[in-house]
């Protein structure tokens, strides 16, 4: 209810208001109207031979492109640099050496393949898993 008569009540303002604009315009004389017709003319005029920026050089097509170019060059920079937080890269020292691996990998030639040679112990492994997971030793 109460803006149904807000309503009414900007609509009975907005045709006051038009009544007193179309009045004062009426009480001009012939002279001032002329006038301003004549000037709102020229500008109409100059506003239509100024050459506007084709729509590619407008400002409001590479603001979006501008801010993807500047996060990418963030996160770039970022990801060159490394984390505010410190270097989390291991260092040569800290790799697992190839020695190791090969050593793994590998397996003499009377013995088989590394697989079978791990399948051989089964017994030694039930063993571990029992003492591992068994109370304190008796």
């Amino acid at each position: 209810m109460n803006e149904r008569t807000q309503e009414a009540a900007q609509i009975a303002l907005e045709l006051r208001s038009r009544k007193l604009f179309e009045g004062s315009v009426e009480r001009l004389d012939m002279r001032v109207r002329s006038r301003l017709a004549r000037a709102r003319h020229a500008a109409l005029d100059e506003a239509a031979s100024v050459q506007r920026r084709p729509w590619l050089f407008q400002f409001r097509i590479w603001t979006p492109a501008a801010g993807g170019v500047t996060a990418a060059v963030l996160l770039g920079a970022a990801l060159w640099f490394g984390s505010p937080a410190g270097n989390h890269a291991i260092t040569a020292a800290e790799q697992p050496g190839l020695e190791d691996l090969e050593i793994v990998a590998t397996s003499e030639e009377g013995s088989g393949d590394a697989m079978e040679m791990l399948q051989n112990d089964l017994d030694f492994y039930d063993f571990a898993d029992k003492a591992t997971s068994s109370g304190p030793a008796v």
